[in-house]
């Protein structure tokens, strides 16, 4: 594999834990035992996003923005049950932009 080639195992972290999350936030409205398993998920994609951007040194306010989803599960954590709702509504805004800004690159805008 040449470099340009290469699995970037952060990236396939970050977007694994993501679309996961996604199924997991739907399920912890109706089974508690998605929730502690959809803010894990969420964390970790916190991380790895922090990683990948300061890896590739690509620190943009996009970047701090998705961090929000991060902060609604630690509201969460602290007592208030609707800091897990603002995370997953913050975690869809930020997929619809992903699918936006890839349909944008694709069109070569």
């Amino acid at each position: 594999m040449t470099e340009s080639n290469k699995l970037d195992t952060g990236a396939l972290i970050h977007a694994s834990a993501g679309i996961i999350a996604l199924v997991l936030g739907g399920l912890m409205f109706s089974h508690a035992w998605a929730q502690p398993f959809f803010a894990g998920l969420m964390l970790l994609s916190a991380v790895s996003a922090v990683w990948i951007s300061w890896r590739q040194s690509a620190w943009v306010t996009g970047h701090w923005l998705a961090m929000l989803p991060v902060v609604g599960v630690a509201i969460g954590g602290l007592g208030p049950a609707w800091g897990y709702t603002v995370a997953y509504v913050c975690l869809w805004l930020a997929f619809v932009h992903f699918l936006y800004r890839g349909y944008q690159t694709s069109r070569g805008q």
